[in-house]
């Protein structure tokens, strides 16, 4: 095998850790929220406190990964998150659980742009569409397994003790990490000279002490557009990672027993989505130009995602409304590794960078999806309408592509 293909098999690896960690607490919250004496408002804070510690240091971690390489960095904040994993499972209130929940995600901030940053350093532009696909579809396959894997466990040693299992993956990894990467292909003891050639023919130069362009960035058009089309994607996809299994229970009357599977349902059609889209964005890299063969997947996926997520919200049968809240997913997924290769195509050296800048004012909409679901059904009684609020923000999603042009570089 390359070694650039045991490099993304490592980060896939992560990917699936780093979502086992994120969606456990969706499914342990009827119980967390029993124990604790939690209100569906107060755990829609709770949800929310881990994507704003996640928005506050998105960029600083992007910015080290350039700055520094992926193998320091990715390390240190696996230990970190997997410490706030851990102690998660020994929250004893909601003040407690609050703060663990946002320095958890302070940790688990920089991994999208760590890994992106190691996919720059590593990967020929050709490739990158295929290996940001891959990365992503660690991450929906982790979300995929994380609710019949943490129910099961729950059974059998309850809720708390499903994190400090979790925690305990992600310091192997980081072990595993420092011993074995290197953050360019020409510091690796194992790489072969046919391997380094192709990937130094095709990679941005990296200069470790390149200035970041601060001015150029904060003042780009297409960095804003970029942040607020994936706005509307991480509002939508909130829902999945944190409300799914208290809707599949409360809004469609899935029992315990069943929760695993059709919790996973989701996840299994976004992982396929992911894939489709990195296939289909490098596909149509070969014979058009680049901003159509990131636009075009982008924004089919987005306004087929909407009209399914309305269909979801409207009918009736569980079973067809669960169907069309998977298939929205997996289309909606159509466009996440196509976001992410475009942060490497606009940002060259400075990808780990654009794709924290992304990742962090993008994530507003992450933000505010876990509260604003727990307090309009709180509220209502109802969840239709955050899911119709979602299925719009995907069309101003849709909307910001026509704005975003991959070809249009900062340096």
């Amino acid at each position: 095998m390359l070694v650039r293909n045991k490099v993304l098999l490592s980060m896939f690896a992560l990917m699936v850790i780093t979502y086992l960690d994120r969606v456990c607490i969706a499914a342990t919250a009827s119980a967390m929220s029993n124990e604790l004496n939690l209100s569906l408002s107060e755990m829609g804070y709770v949800l929310s406190a881990f994507v704003l510690g996640y928005v506050l240091f998105e960029v600083p971690g992007g910015y080290l990964a350039d700055r520094f390489g992926a193998r320091t960095l990715l390390t240190r904040i696996v230990i970190w998150w997997s410490i706030f994993t851990a102690l998660t499972g020994v929250a004893w209130n909601y003040t407690s659980l609050l703060l663990i929940r946002f320095l958890f995600g302070c940790g688990e901030a920089g991994a999208f742009p760590g890994t992106t940053s190691a996919l720059s350093r590593w990967f020929p532009r050709s490739e990158r569409g295929r290996a940001q696909a891959v990365i992503m579809i660690g991450s929906r396959l982790g979300g995929a397994l994380a609710p019949g894997l943490v129910i099961y466990l729950m059974h059998q040693i309850g809720w708390r003790s499903v994190y400090w299992v979790f925690a305990l993956l992600g310091i192997i990894w980081a072990i595993f990490w420092m011993r074995w990467y290197r953050n360019t292909a020409e510091e690796h003891p194992s790489i072969e000279k046919s391997e380094l050639a192709k990937i130094q023919a095709e990679r941005t130069p990296t200069n470790r002490a390149a200035t970041i362009p601060w001015v150029r960035l904060l003042t780009s058009r297409n960095i804003w557009a970029l942040c607020v089309m994936y706005s509307g994607y991480t509002f939508g996809v909130y829902f999945y990672m944190t409300w799914l299994p208290t809707y599949l229970q409360q809004g469609r009357g899935i029992s315990q027993s069943d929760l695993g599977f059709y919790a996973a349902l989701p996840w299994v059609a976004a992982l396929l989505g992911n894939l489709l889209g990195g296939v289909w964005t490098d596909a149509i890299s070969r014979r058009m130009r680049l901003r159509w063969a990131r636009r075009i997947p982008a924004i089919t996926g987005l306004c087929v995602s909407a009209s399914l997520l309305v269909a979801a919200a409207l009918l009736e049968s569980p079973i067809m409304g669960i169907a069309a809240l998977a298939l929205s997913f997996g289309a909606s997924d159509l466009i996440l590794s196509v976001c992410w290769a475009t942060c490497v195509d606009i940002g060259g050296q400075h990808a780990g960078t654009i794709s924290g800048m992304m990742n962090s004012l993008g994530q507003i909409g992450g933000v505010a999806a876990p509260m604003v679901f727990g307090n309009l059904v709180e509220s209502y009684g109802s969840w239709e309408l955050p899911l119709i609020i979602a299925a719009g923000y995907y069309l101003v999603s849709a909307g910001m592509w026509i704005l975003i042009d991959p070809e249009e570089t900062v340096v």
